[in-house]
């Protein structure tokens, strides 16, 4: 997304009641549906309307229209969930719509309200465009007037465990379209290669791809940007996107990174989802099914699915690229994360017993001891007797968590270091797991 000058100001636009609200997009962590049940905190008189479970950490959900009057939401309100934060304090607000990103002159920012009331949240407004004006919270006064914030847990002071709604998270590839950021899941890019030869029907694109008619979508109509000219541009790389042995392509700029996002806001043509990730960049999670369904040029390019080895550069030195499926199968095991080994390295897994010292008995020999818990150590656990780049170790874990059979999986690497997942997908429910790459220290000369 191209960066903005300093003297614009990028702003989440909401609405809660009647009242259009603009929020700093640099205090936006996510934007979610907001969970029909949520953990109870009881407070005698708060604004305070729950909890929800984020990364691990419990984050108080404030609703504004306990304190202030700000009119009745429409009936066909879908509330939204939004993730604030002013420095290391976390805090959620309940929003009936967020409806867009702005950008507006931060020289047009204009305070109305001249008291220092610390019970007052909004004291200035800013011309949103379309004669739009929107109050401007302060996140900080927000978080000082409910007294609720939440900020992770340091090793000293673990946190309990709580009872709140989990927000289940799902890994997507984030593409630069020179339009936005587009998040696609894994499985469905078949193929990223650097832009071929198009040949140009009105303003359609097409090119030959694996000798098939591939029809590519301009990244702009994605995004349906009014007064944007939606025809094909020029751009270094091509995203096949591929599913149900339909086909489309998408020009992009960059491929950026994986990453994880919970539910988010649909989009108006009901394409996607609409999402912020934790730089504050907008990113449409493109559902693409309904995007292959939309464009019946799509069946052109069907046939059995591309299985491609090719590796395609993709911005700031990262690099991507997608197999079909994985050929042996996989132990998937929690150390400082979920990981995934496979399972012909592992020669032994035995529970883990006590004293722990630099070596552990196997077999008759001493071999070294591994703790890969990083620094959440424990009583409980299991060792991994397997081989590394350089022999044979213990490795100690949380817990061994499934087993992944050959097939059942889709490798791909990513990252300037070539790093290597594995995908799965159980009933539709998708879970990514990064490749442990196990090794022993060398003995200090």
């Amino acid at each position: 997304m191209p960066a903005t000058c300093s003297a614009q100001l990028m702003l989440a636009r909401i609405r809660i009641g009647e009242v259009g609200i603009g929020i700093r997009i640099e205090a936006v962590l996510q934007a979610l549906p907001l969970p029909e049940t949520l953990g109870r905190l009881p407070l005698r008189t708060h604004a305070l309307l729950g909890m929800v479970e984020h990364e691990g950490v419990a984050v108080p959900v404030v609703d504004l229209a306990r304190w202030l009057d700000v009119g009745a939401a429409p009936a066909d309100a879908a509330p939204q969930l939004l993730l604030l934060r002013d420095g290391d304090r976390t805090v959620g607000l309940r929003v009936d719509a967020l409806d867009e990103l702005v950008e507006v002159e931060a020289a047009a920012l204009q305070r109305l309200h001249h008291g220092d009331n610390p019970d007052d949240v909004f004291h200035s407004a800013v011309p949103a465009g379309n004669g739009v004006l929107l109050s401007l919270l302060e996140v900080a006064r927000l978080a000082d007037l409910a007294l609720c914030w939440s900020m992770a847990p340091t090793a000293a002071a673990p946190a309990a465990p709580l009872a709140t709604e989990t927000l289940q998270r799902t890994c997507y590839a984030l593409l630069d379209t020179g339009h936005g950021l587009i998040g696609v899941p894994p499985a469905v890019l078949a193929e990223v290669l650097a832009l071929p030869a198009l040949t140009h029907i009105g303003s359609s694109a097409w090119c030959d791809w694996h000798g098939r008619q591939l029809a590519l979508v301009s990244s702009a109509a994605l995004f349906h940007a009014s007064g944007v000219d939606t025809r094909v541009e020029s751009a270094p790389l091509l995203a096949v996107l591929q599913h149900a042995g339909l086909a489309l392509g998408v020009p992009v700029q960059a491929v950026l990174r994986l990453d994880d996002f919970g539910p988010g806001l649909s989009s108006t043509d009901g394409i996607g989802e609409n999402v912020i990730d934790a730089n504050g960049a907008a990113v449409l999670l493109v559902d693409v099914a309904r995007l292959l369904a939309r464009h019946p040029e799509a069946a052109l390019a069907s046939g059995d699915s591309v299985a491609p080895t090719l590796s395609a550069s993709a911005g700031a030195g990262a690099r991507v690229s997608v197999s079909v499926s994985n050929t042996e199968a996989y132990i998937v095991f929690d150390a400082a994360g979920l990981q995934a080994l496979p399972l012909g390295a592992i020669e032994q897994i035995v529970p883990l017993a006590a004293p722990l010292g630099p070596t552990m008995a196997w077999h008759g020999a001493a071999i070294p001891l591994l703790d890969l818990r990083a620094d959440a150590p424990g009583e409980d656990g299991a060792v991994l007797v397997a081989r590394g780049a350089h022999g044979l170790a213990g490795h100690i874990v949380r817990r061994v968590q499934s087993l992944i059979p050959a097939g059942a999986g889709r490798m791909f690497r990513m990252g300037a270091s070539r790093a290597e997942f594995i995908m799965t997908d159980d009933g539709g429910q998708e879970a990514t797991y990064r490749i442990a790459t196990l090794g022993v220290p060398q003995p200090a000369s």
